[in-house]
């Protein structure tokens, strides 16, 4: 059927993603640590706390968090609770799925959008970080990639309910 094909095609082209993009987020989680550490022995050892410190830790979270979506996602690691949709029969949990992923992707597709636009408009601005002059349109680029990544996670979960739906 055409879309269990669909949904097929699209882990075919998110899974990688969103497994690439988890590995940057890792790598920037591991460099705010590091430079949190590094930063809390200077400031109180040496009195002397590493400039910007605080500001880069500020740039790198929307990567870390936006990075890891589409993966949570595509792994299903986020919480769910189905107190009553366990109740219900199988061909309706999976409608009802198909229509909170539909919603999901709207939200989504909607800051992936406004992201985009966000970014652009800081770009043209020539907007900096105030302490160490960083540009601010890459990090909002990031929040755009990841939330894009997500789509596609959850477009390829709307696909496998609505086959789900109509093969039971």
């Amino acid at each position: 059927m055409w879309l269990r094909k669909t949904a097929d095609f699209l882990t075919i082209l998110a899974g990688p993603a969103a497994k690439l993009l988890n590995s940057v987020a890792a790598v920037f989680l591991g460099a705010m640590m590091i430079l949190t550490g590094i930063d809390v022995f200077l400031r109180y050892v040496l009195n002397s706390p590493v400039p910007g410190s605080f500001e880069l830790t500020e740039f790198m979270m929307p990567v870390v968090i936006t990075f890891g979506f589409a993966y949570c996602a595509l792994e299903k690691g986020h919480v769910q609770v189905e107190l009553v949709t366990s109740k219900l029969p199988r061909r309706t949990q999976a409608v009802m799925n198909g229509i909170a992923c539909l919603v999901f992707f709207g939200l989504f597709l909607l800051i992936t959008w406004q992201s985009w636009i966000r970014a652009k408009g800081m770009m043209d601005s020539g907007q900096t970080s105030i302490t160490l002059a960083i540009p601010v349109f890459p990090f909002v680029l990031a929040v755009a990639l990841g939330s894009a990544a997500l789509c596609l996670v959850v477009l390829r979960d709307f696909f496998s309910y609505l086959s789900d739906a109509v093969t039971r």
